[in-house]
């Protein structure tokens, strides 16, 4: 086996962050991840990426492990997500695994894009460097015809180039990947505590 997918795409699917995502966000960044790539991207998103008759816990777990990294749209409720926080805890896991985050190794797997104040972010979003996409976050319509979605097109290449960088820095895939079972919190070092513990 090895990595099916560049990325696996990270998100509160309720509105307005699940519609955003898909109306704005995914079709541009998929469009530049594949400019800076070089070829087709390939993103795994659960709505378009689990099937009819698919167990979905299993499918986003095969998702992940088959996943060069993670974009995260990052916001207060995303944390308080269980499923989004698991969904980073088992690429955290990874980076731990792999020395990420070092002098040797500075890229990580986990990539964020901010789309709301960040103060209550888990510890290790805050330490990590986010691409502030929060004057972009407007759900509907009207954003198409504002002013701000221009610099949106502006903003969504270099974004998509520091991407590229960490797909292309992935480690070899493995066959450790494949975890029965979502790490523990205690397993990623209480990096992903809820944010009311005092370890955030």
């Amino acid at each position: 086996m090895a990595y099916e997918n560049d990325v696996f795409l990270s998100y509160l699917t309720e509105k307005p962050c699940g519609t955003w995502v898909h109306e704005h966000f995914l079709p541009y960044f998929k469009h530049q991840l594949g400019n800076a790539l070089n070829r087709p991207a390939e993103i795994f998103v659960d709505r378009e990426g689990i099937h009819s008759g698919q167990k979905w816990p299993n499918r986003l777990k095969h998702a992940l492990a088959t996943s060069r990294c993670l974009v995260g749209i990052w916001s207060p409720l995303y944390f308080q997500s269980e499923w989004c926080r698991n969904e980073c805890a088992i690429m955290h896991h990874r980076e731990m695994k792999i020395g990420s985050g070092t002098n040797e190794r500075p890229d990580g797997l986990l990539v964020g894009v901010r789309v709301n104040d960040g103060i209550y972010f888990h510890a290790y979003a805050r330490e990590t460097h986010y691409a502030d996409f929060e004057p972009f976050f407007v759900d509907g319509p009207g954003f198409f015809r504002s002013a701000l979605h221009v610099d949106f097109q502006r903003a969504v290449p270099a974004f998509a180039d520091d991407v590229a960088r960490v797909v292309r820095s992935a480690p070899d895939w493995s066959a450790e990947w494949l975890t029965p079972a979502i790490p523990t919190k205690e397993a990623s070092a209480g990096r992903w505590h809820s944010p009311t513990s005092p370890c955030c």
